[in-house]
């Protein structure tokens, strides 16, 4: 697999190639950059399958760069220190990332999961709707990207109602369409929409408070939802929950 690195500190790129040589010696390194103009001439020039991605250079950041890149036919892997809500907006995309200072076993598993998806092609997608979030005037993601056995679908946030844990799977219940079973667990989920008024009341459910109808507690505590949706609500998420639906 061909990759191309594209970071602005010289001993970053120093480190991270002795990393990849090290421990995913099938990655051949064909092209480096350490701004956004010389990240689009390296892409053009190289063609690679593979791009290492930093967010932040002198010139710009990477969302700059893929904006300016007019078709995206490789896989994209976040390099980054940045800040929390980058972060949720790339999670949010589908899209990988890892953290520095890096770790090797992150390094591998994320180059892994770039290999086996690189021949489904469903990058410019996700990248769009990366920019689509991070655009986004409210400084949070506004949409999702699920994926399920039949492909990928991108969903509002908005019209999530709520999340059930199913095994290492979730499943969710959306507002006019068909439920998804994704092959993801709950608490991935949790981590990019409980800032987004999100409320995990139960130990296999995440609901969304603007589709919360009622609490009732007949025959057990559990909340009602504007589909008509009945959800159990835990006794130790009971409080948090009444100071919530109080302020409001």
């Amino acid at each position: 697999m061909k990759a191309i690195l594209i970071e602005d500190n010289p001993s970053a790129r120093k480190s991270f190639l002795n990393l990849l040589n090290e421990y995913c010696p099938d990655i051949q390194l064909i092209g480096q950059a350490s701004n956004v103009a010389e990240g689009i001439a390296t892409i053009s020039a190289s063609q690679p399958d593979l791009m290492f991605l930093d967010i932040e250079m002198p010139d710009g950041n990477g969302f700059d760069l893929l904006q300016k890149l007019p078709e995206i036919s490789f896989q994209v892997i976040f390099v980054s220190s940045h800040e929390k809500y980058a972060l949720r907006a790339i999670k949010s995309s589908a899209l990988d990332y890892i953290l520095k200072p890096i770790d090797p076993e992150e390094l591998v598993e994320a180059v892994e999961k770039a290999k086996s998806e690189f021949e489904h092609h469903k990058t410019q997608q996700r990248v769009q709707t990366l920019i689509n979030n991070i655009s986004s005037q409210s400084k949070e993601p506004t949409q999702l990207i699920l994926k399920d056995k039949y492909g990928i679908q991108i969903v509002s946030i908005k019209d999530i109602i709520h999340l059930e844990a199913n095994g290492s799977y979730t499943k969710f219940f959306i507002n006019g369409q068909d439920n998804l079973l994704v092959s993801k667990g709950l608490k991935d989920y949790e981590n990019i929409l409980s800032s987004q008024h999100f409320f995990r009341c139960h130990q296999s459910h995440l609901i969304n408070l603007d589709y919360l109808l009622r609490y009732d507690k007949r025959d057990g505590d559990f909340l009602v939802l504007k589909d008509k949706s009945k959800v159990p609500l835990a006794t130790r998420k009971k409080e948090s929950l009444l100071k919530i639906i109080n302020a409001k």
